[in-house]
């Protein structure tokens, strides 16, 4: 075999078996985990792509990053191009996410939770549970509505397919403002106060980038409609979190998903809030587990596997990002792994 791949996390047995079955043959694939600090040195030096699932949690320190001179690919598990040190690889190394990996199992959670904020389901069952039986309340139809999608890349291309099959239309934006899915509109940036005024539904799915931070505020908040649900599962940090709190608190008919938080557990944060956003009825949240499915990792090591693949012979690869819209002064974490970067909508 003439490629070497460095595997940074302990593959279980399924996951090395998909590492065997997709890259054997063209790659030998050794585990850092299974290596004391000088052999861990030695593979690295050696190895032409590095797997690992996010970077997180030094799984290449620092101080072994400047030994990559042979490294072409840096390939993520995870779609997003979390907590890759930019400033220490060398700059001649592609790094890739795992674009679309867990877009199924988002997409069905942001139904859900668009389902359970339209239809009232959590204060109802509150309401119920503290012996009142409030049937007045009126619920929000979604078929005939307008779903916006901020960010059509994989997650984005399986929402819209789920928000089309309960009969809303979807408007949808992204960096090319191209989009595989049939869309009754797709465009760019540009166009993102005219989604936001049209939509009954509001989906985040963009990467935290220099100028994603914030790119929903008060401005923005106040042009979605007064009864909007808004859902969040790219990163907390895309929401101006006052912002949010008040608008939430101002208007009681405008509803709020958030799965992905502005910190949470990890180091160096913690999962903390600003505002007291859990003593609003309309606000629903999850702790950052839209992808977290039975056999969903192996499903994404198999994807980042065919990615190596394709990569090593030559091929073109899906979620390569532009090294040069990235920047080292811009940190957030998700699960213990910061974000950097410029704005780079999914492809």
């Amino acid at each position: 075999m003439s490629f070497l791949t460095a595997v940074t996390f302990t593959p279980d047995e399924q996951e090395m078996q998909i590492l065997l079955s997709v890259l054997g043959g063209i790659s030998e694939i050794c585990c850092l985990s299974d290596l004391d600090s000088a052999k861990r040195v030695e593979v690295l030096a050696k190895a032409d792509v590095i797997l690992a699932r996010s970077f997180a949690r030094a799984e290449v320190e620092p101080k072994e990053a400047a030994g990559l001179e042979n490294v072409q690919l840096v390939q993520l598990i995870f779609a997003g191009v979390n907590n890759v040190p930019f400033d220490l690889l060398p700059s001649h190394i592609k790094v890739s996410g795992n674009a679309g990996a867990f877009a199924g199992p988002i997409a069905e959670h942001v139904l859900g939770m668009v389902l359970c904020l339209a239809k009232k389901m959590i204060p109802g069952h509150l309401g119920l549970v503290n012996g009142r039986f409030e049937f007045s309340v009126f619920s929000k139809e979604l078929r005939g509505g307008t779903c916006g999608i901020i960010g059509m890349g994989g997650n984005g291309d399986a929402i819209a397919d789920l928000m089309k099959k309960v009969g809303m239309r979807v408007l949808g934006i992204n960096r090319r403002g191209i989009s595989s899915v049939d869309l009754d509109f797709m465009g760019t940036l540009a166009d993102m106060d005219k989604v936001l005024e049209r939509s009954d539904v509001v989906v985040l799915t963009v990467p935290l980038t220099l100028e994603t931070v914030n790119m929903l505020g008060r401005r923005e908040l106040q042009l979605m409609k007064p009864d909007a649900i808004l859902i969040n599962v790219a990163r907390g940090k895309v929401i101006d979190q006052a912002a949010l709190y008040e608008h939430l608190r101002a208007t009681p008919s405008f509803g709020a998903g958030i799965d992905t938080w502005w910190s949470e557990p990890g180091d160096p944060e913690v999962y903390k809030l600003d505002f007291p956003f859990f003593d609003l009825p309309n606000l629903m949240g999850s702790p950052h587990k839209a992808d977290h499915v039975p056999d969903m990792m192996q499903a994404a090591v198999k994807m980042a596997a065919e990615n190596i693949r394709s990569f090593l012979e030559g091929k073109p690869i899906r979620g390569e990002v532009n090294r040069a819209d990235y920047s080292v002064s811009l940190t957030d974490t998700c699960c213990g792994c910061g974000l950097k970067g410029a704005r780079t909508l999914p492809r």
